[in-house]
């Protein structure tokens, strides 16, 4: 009975003994690792009664959120994305990132001087309440400009899902 009660506890303090050794390369570990550099661009278009605006926010360059609202008159649309949200799906392309919202798509393109984010077919419905879908192109300045925004038809807007990357 001694014999397994002095195992027992040389088992446990021995545990111990590893558990402690272990932690400091653990922490090293965690103090290497880069801090997340986060960015966030965001402009309008427009007077506050017929106003758009869109923000994108970066972690270490990498879209990783973004937000649309816009104004008409006494109505009001929004919504907001990002990856691993439940209601979107992100996939990184060749092109840009490809976000499947709940309907239609949205490609994140980052150029050198901006964003440019292409909508099709992007339904109101969900989100707003309202009938109609938002498609068009939408450049973002890294610089706190105003947006651009080139409404487009769903054909001229170019297919978005993730298929178009399989067809190349």
């Amino acid at each position: 009975m001694h014999k397994q009660l002095f195992a027992a506890i040389t088992a446990f303090a021995l545990a111990t003994c590893l558990a402690n050794a272990a932690e400091p390369a653990q922490q090293k570990t965690a103090a290497t690792k880069k801090p997340v550099v986060k960015k966030l661009f965001q402009c309008k278009i427009g007077p506050y009664e017929k106003q758009t605006r869109f923000a994108i926010e970066t972690a270490n360059g990498k879209p990783a959120y973004i937000a649309y609202w816009s104004s008409n008159g006494p109505y009001r649309c929004s919504f907001e994305s990002s990856p691993n949200d439940g209601k979107t799906r992100w996939l990184d392309s060749s092109v840009g990132i490809v976000v499947s919202m709940l309907e239609g798509t949205l490609l994140i393109e980052d150029e050198k001087s901006h964003f440019r984010v292409t909508a099709r077919d992007v339904n109101r419905m969900p989100y707003c309440g309202t009938f109609g879908v938002i498609s068009g192109v939408l450049t973002v300045p890294k610089d706190k400009k105003d947006c651009i925004w080139e409404e487009k038809t769903s054909e001229e807007a170019g297919r978005l899902d993730s298929s178009a990357e399989d067809s190349k």
